[in-house]
């Protein structure tokens, strides 16, 4: 989420909420790119916070750190 942050706030964009977030990555065409990546690990983070979902170790290194990983390459060059 820090990233898709920077790269909408180097725009002047400052948003308050997820579903604002979700809208404004689904216009944007940089972010539209990694949005089922953004999604999955949204989905991690609430689970992880508010469900209390246990999450194996295997499920952060096979899944979520790879979704994070084409996050970070996608958007580094474009902050």
């Amino acid at each position: 989420m820090h990233y898709v942050e920077a790269y909408l706030a180097k725009s002047g964009v400052h948003l308050r909420n997820h579903t604002t977030r979700d809208n404004a990555i689904s216009r944007d065409s940089s972010l539209r790119k990694v949005f089922k990546e953004y999604s999955d690990l949204k989905y991690f983070g609430y689970n992880a916070r508010y469900e209390i979902f246990g999450f194996k170790a295997t499920d952060v290194i096979d899944k979520a750190a790879k979704h994070y990983a084409v996050i970070k390459a996608h958007l580094t060059p474009l902050l």
